[in-house]
């Protein structure tokens, strides 16, 4: 297995077509107002690429899986997103196959995840990805050093709606 680790950041590539003769101010601008809003946000990206593979009948290596992660965080967010690649209809060519968004929310006495899993129709591989299920934690303070822990549950009905299915909710304590 291959573990690829790769941190992106923003760069400002428009700098040539911005260099004229008195073009070094929209230029310097343009690098401080850039600078002053990621430093706001203070985002943080990473890439993840781990690839699985396997030999065939013939000896060669094959790609059974690809699995890509994204992350992203702010002051009071993070965002995972995973996606999964899989040969499909033909084995040389991988294809999204399911996507997992992740979405947790720091609040003030708590945080709040919301996860959605797409993946693709059996009957109908040609559609695109669609939420098959989606599921919401929510930690909250209920005390001084308590916590109350919710969980619910939505997958699609035979309408294609999301409907709550389970429901969850806990409680703890020192």
């Amino acid at each position: 297995m291959q573990v690829i680790k790769r941190d992106e950041t923003s760069t400002v590539r428009r700098t040539r077509r911005l260099m004229r003769p008195r073009g070094f101010i929209i230029v310097a601008c343009c690098i401080v107002l850039g600078a002053t809003t990621a430093m706001a946000q203070e985002s943080v990206g990473t890439v993840t690429t781990s690839v699985t593979t396997r030999r065939d009948l013939n000896g060669r290596d094959t790609v059974r899986e690809k699995v890509v992660t994204h992350r992203g965080q702010t002051k009071d967010k993070e965002r995972v997103v995973v996606e999964t690649y899989a040969p499909w209809f033909y084995a040389d060519r991988l294809e999204l196959n399911r996507r997992i968004r992740r979405v947790t929310t720091v609040t003030l006495d708590g945080s709040q995840t919301v996860e959605e899993t797409e993946e693709r129709n059996p009957a109908s591989p040609s559609e695109p990805l669609r939420v098959v299920q989606r599921s919401v934690t929510t930690v909250r303070r209920s005390g001084t050093a308590s916590y109350v822990r919710e969980w619910q549950v939505f997958e699609l009905d035979v309408s294609g709606r999301l409907v709550l299915v389970r429901k969850q909710s806990e409680a703890t304590s020192p």
